[in-house]
């Protein structure tokens, strides 16, 4: 199942209202108005219900807010604000918001309920710059849809909220959050597949710097006009998820003692990334005769970075995954090496590619381009590096595309080298996973494309060299 964006934006407007400033009398009811032209602002409808002041307390009661494009609404039962003096206000609302989407289209219908419990929100500071001070010792979302029957749970405890709101023409939110354990939950059944899922993380925190963001103002995030990061740490997660489907019925269950990460769009580039320590899984097989097995890694990286932008001169990107210290069950090792043949060192994997990319129309429209929408201007591996059973592979290289051909023609170079893998190979053909006559023909093809290195006899390298006229060179002899 997926949420549009528009569902996503008014839970955030949602988030918005309930931490929104009010102050006593005659300043609260300029800041709750100038408020509701925010809402008004970001395409949303607002009836302000009932006011009534009762000595320096001022209390709205049945507002109703309806979402952009009348795709559903939300009821405030009640808004109250309490001068606490010294230029502070406390702010109240129901314990419970139900807010539903009705997107009208492909996407199914959601109620959301949004849950506090014992929830403070001191507002202060001048029109120019409100500040927002909350706890709340528990803040749930509870979301479902109907077709296909889909249910979620999110919920902080202990949380802490500073934010500052700035800006006149568009808002700006700058601050930190953080809560002691963040609860999650959600079941789907379409028919065919039901999933069921829990997660448990601790300890987590975050900061956040970002102009406000709706669906009419995207292109100007993705312009470099408005920009957002958001970043993140967290202690120790467990989790579990129960699959069944028609093929297959599993329980997988995963940990990690800590994580953390970071996502923005600073001037039109979106760049996303994290890293997970100490994660492990643990999986069962429902309906196959097969025993429970493990795998752990000491780390695992990511790291997306792609410019958004429309530019004449290309900009970086870059994709990495990278996966330190893998390690599997005796169970999974022996499944294909019952005899112990091969060593059973923790393996290695880094994939880290750039390249330099110009989008040819704006990327907001690149869906409905007529042809090509982004040209890569040149690509280069930093870095491929794979470890296991006992070989070692490691590569970089880099080239320039043509693009007044297509495909583009690349002009550049590729250097490999290889420790281990011919006793790998052997090994395998021993073991049966690869044919005999197939491990030959890769050790007369590696001939072609590799030469022996320094390091002993079972060491490959080899230099790959793609020239303007569209030859092809493999350690200086020509291959094409």
């Amino acid at each position: 199942m997926s949420i549009s964006f528009k569902n996503l934006s008014s839970v955030f407007l949602l988030s918005t209202a309930l931490g929104s400033p009010v102050l006593a009398q005659e300043l609260a009811q300029e800041v709750v108005n100038e408020y509701f032209d925010e809402l008004r602002a970001s395409g949303m409808t607002v009836a302000p219900g009932q006011e009534s002041v009762t000595g320096s307390t001022v209390e709205w009661r049945d507002i109703v807010i309806g979402l952009p494009e009348d795709e559903g609404s939300y009821t405030l039962d009640f808004m109250r604000a309490e001068e606490m003096g010294g230029g502070k206000v406390s702010l109240s609302y129901p314990p419970e918001v139900k807010i539903t989407i009705d997107p009208k289209g492909e996407q199914p219908k959601a109620d959301i309920m949004v849950r506090t419990e014992g929830i403070t929100h001191i507002v202060s500071g001048v029109k120019a710059a409100r500040n927002h001070d909350i706890t709340a010792s528990r803040i749930a979302v509870e979301m479902a849809t109907g077709e296909p029957p889909f249910s979620m749970e999110l919920a902080a405890n202990d949380v802490v909220v500073n934010q500052v709101s700035s800006g006149a023409e568009a808002l700006h939110y700058k601050g930190n959050m953080k809560a002691a354990n963040l609860e999650m939950r959600y079941d789907l059944d379409d028919g065919k597949t039901k999933m069921s899922s829990t997660g448990s993380y601790d300890d987590l925190s975050a900061s956040f710097d970002m102009d406000a963001v709706n669906e009419a103002s995207l292109d100007e995030l993705f312009a470099g006009t408005r920009n957002l990061s958001v970043s993140y740490q967290m202690g120790k997660m467990a989790g579990s998820t129960d699959i069944t489907a028609p093929q297959s019925a599993m329980v997988v269950e995963t940990s990690a003692s800590s994580a953390d990460g970071s996502f923005s769009v600073l001037d039109g580039t979106f760049d996303m990334g994290g890293t997970a320590q100490d994660v492990a899984y643990d999986v069962k097989l429902k309906d196959m005769p097969l025993p429970p097995f493990t795998a752990s890694m000491k780390a695992v990286t990511t790291q997306v970075k792609l410019p958004l932008k429309k530019v004449e001169t290309p900009l970086p990107a870059r994709i990495q995954l990278g996966f330190d210290g893998l390690e599997l069950s005796d169970t999974v090792w022996g499944m294909f090496d019952p005899t112990g043949s091969l060593p059973r060192d923790s393996a290695r994997l880094n994939i880290d590619l750039g390249a330099q990319v110009r989008w040819l129309v704006e990327a907001l429209g690149a869906a409905e381009a007529k042809s090509v929408p982004v040209e890569v201007d040149s690509v280069k591996i930093n870095d491929v590096t794979l470890n296991i059973a006992g070989a070692a592979l490691n590569g970089n290289g880099e080239a320039k595309l043509n693009n007044a051909t297509f495909p583009p023609m690349p002009v550049g170079e590729v250097n490999m080298d290889l420790r281990g893998g011919v006793g790998l190979l052997d090994k395998l053909v021993a073991l049966g996973l690869v044919p005999q006559q197939q491990g030959q023909m890769v050790k007369m093809m590696s001939g072609m494309f590799a030469v022996p290195g320094g390091d002993g006899t079972d060491h490959l390298v080899s230099k790959i060299e793609m020239n303007a006229d569209g030859s092809i060179l493999a350690n200086g002899q020509r291959i094409k």
